[in-house]
């Protein structure tokens, strides 16, 4: 008898388990920045072992999500914490991503500031795989989550490489007519890159 109560209640698990509604799409997401070295020239990239992208909170709306409307998903929230470690995991594993690892995610709320940044920095393990490739910056709510369109925006000085001893190697030479994207845009934000 206890023994087909066990298997009823394990037919009624698989059969509940299958009937469930899909996860709900992701609440959280990337903008991507492509590297085009200046002129064609793929050796602006050589010697690179980090890259450091910093991308600032545009408008009210992600200074809003974080500082007030849903600040448990700050990088050191009760959600958040987990939402920067999972990202961690992921942003080198997306399409066109050169060849890395995520070495820090940084969040910058100062509200006597106004800095509002995510910083993101990779380890690059084939400077090879740099030029044309596209750095996936995240965790950026989606426009759902947010309740608004969540903006941000790269600056000239957003995107830097370095050589193995910390010296910076490459900048940004020009960004695009915009810098400004939002999160799971559809083209990447496209910049020249130039030798330091």
């Amino acid at each position: 008898m206890k023994s087909a109560l066990t298997l009823g209640a394990v037919l009624l698990g698989l059969a509940s388990a299958s009937s469930c509604k899909d996860p709900e799409p992701e609440n959280f997401g990337t903008v991507r920045i492509e590297l085009a070295p200046l002129g064609g020239d793929l050796t602006i990239f050589d010697g690179t072992t980090q890259v450091v992208a910093t991308v600032n909170y545009f408008d009210e709306c992600l200074q809003n999500f974080y500082l007030s409307e849903r600040t448990e998903y700050q990088q050191d929230g009760t959600e958040g914490a987990a939402v920067f470690d999972r990202f961690t995991e992921i942003l080198c594993n997306a399409d066109q991503t050169p060849a890395c690892e995520i070495e820090a995610i940084e969040q910058t709320l100062l509200e006597n500031t106004m800095v509002y940044n995510l910083k993101v920095t990779y380890t690059i393990t084939d400077p090879g795989t740099l030029a044309y490739s596209e750095l996936s910056v995240g965790p950026v709510p989606t426009e759902d989550f947010a309740g608004c369109k969540p903006i941000v925006e790269l600056r000239q000085n957003g995107l830097i490489g370095r050589s193995s001893d910390g010296v910076q190697i490459w900048r940004i030479a020009s960004l695009p007519g915009s810098a400004l994207a939002a999160t799971n845009q559809g083209a990447p934000l496209r910049v020249d890159i130039v030798r330091q």
